[in-house]
């Protein structure tokens, strides 16, 4: 059934995209974005959104506010922005230890995500980077595959 999804939410997420004709949107670092790039990054973010209520928003909260002084926020989070190359490690293998958001330090444990594939990263890590204020653009999967790999390679 998953599988039927995918093609079904392409094909109207290319529909709902293609009506009207607005500017190209502007990605972080304000460089024109092409409509195959428009068109992905929409479908990145209502996948990623709901991947990210699923697995993401009881700790961080569904407005990216995270739970007090237990889990940080990912709305305007310094160190979520710094490396997006980092939070793919962090969604896929899970995290220990200290810390520091926004200038305040949080020690909870991040439990891993390996069912998660690629793709799926990909569409998180552009949802929570382009929501609540953060802007980064689209997260490529070809990307957030090398970065995966690197971070495995890197516990070798």
């Amino acid at each position: 059934m998953q599988n039927f999804k995918r093609p079904i939410f392409l094909i109207l997420t290319i529909l709902v995209s293609s009506c009207g004709s607005s500017p190209n949107k502007q990605t972080a670092d304000e460089e024109p974005m092409d409509r195959r790039t428009e068109i992905r990054l929409t479908q990145y973010m209502v996948q990623g959104k709901s991947l990210y209520q699923t697995y993401c928003s009881n700790c961080h909260q569904a407005d990216g506010t995270g739970l007090a002084k237990l889990y940080p926020p990912l709305a305007g989070s310094d160190y979520l922005m710094a490396d997006l190359k980092e939070a793919a490690c962090l969604i896929k293998n899970g995290k220990t230890g200290e810390i520091m958001v926004n200038g305040v330090s949080y020690n909870q444990m991040m439990p891993a995500n390996t069912n998660l594939t690629p793709i799926e990263i990909a569409e998180i890590i552009t949802y929570i980077s382009n929501s609540w204020g953060n802007k980064a653009g689209i997260s490529a999967t070809r990307d957030v595959t090398r970065w995966l790999k690197n971070c495995e390679d890197s516990e070798n």
